[in-house]
């Protein structure tokens, strides 16, 4: 059995000229699949296409007008396409001519792995230059402090006027364990005699 699916990101796009190149090409309009959902959500957070891909047994075929209407991240395509030929299951998409049912059709399985590796080694090399970059302009990196310097002295003087942590997180807004780490913070990293208890 051949499905479609049609996939528009805005309310003001229509699905109608996928629905239409799908049936051009022998899909049923009955068994068309039509969303309204951005590209960049993965495919199986796509209510549509996830329930469409439940409904896929082995022999099926999974058609769409074009590549980027299963998706804009690479890696996520290239993931749909690797459960879908484990199932058994091949997908045309007729934009490229492709079927992976075909030789030529195979060719864009390795076309879309090496595109999706490709992504990810450049993605890992921007971050490298980004911290490395950061790191030379003298910029702290890593995770902020939830609390400002002036909070962390607060909290160290209302430890040592004792305090409860619980209490000192409640003045600063903060968890009583971000109390207590900006209070060990304060104190040097050595742990003071500051109370747990809560007062009655």
């Amino acid at each position: 059995m051949t499905w479609g699916y049609a996939r528009v990101s805005t309310l003001e796009q229509t699905t109608a000229p996928q629905v239409d190149a799908l049936g051009s090409a022998g899909v049923p309009a009955a068994h068309v699949i039509s969303e309204q959902i951005s590209g960049a959500i993965p495919g199986a957070a796509r209510p549509g296409l996830a329930g469409l891909l439940s409904v896929l047994r082995r022999g099926d075929t999974l058609a769409a007008a074009r590549l980027d209407r299963l998706g804009r991240d690479p890696a996520d395509v290239l993931s749909l396409t690797r459960n879908l030929d484990r199932g058994g299951i091949r997908l045309r998409l007729l934009d490229l001519g492709a079927d992976t049912g075909t030789p030529s059709g195979r060719v864009l399985l390795a076309v879309l792995a090496a595109v999706a590796g490709w992504e990810r080694e450049i993605l890992i090399e921007r971050t490298r230059d980004g911290l490395s970059a950061a790191r030379s302009r003298g910029q702290a990196l890593g995770r902020r402090r939830s609390l400002s310097a002036p909070q962390r002295r607060h909290a160290v003087e209302l430890a040592t006027a004792g305090h409860s942590i619980r209490e000192i997180g409640r003045r600063l807004g903060c968890s009583a364990s971000i109390a207590h780490r900006a209070i060990m913070e304060g104190r040097g990293g050595v742990p003071g005699a500051v109370s747990e208890v809560v007062p009655s």
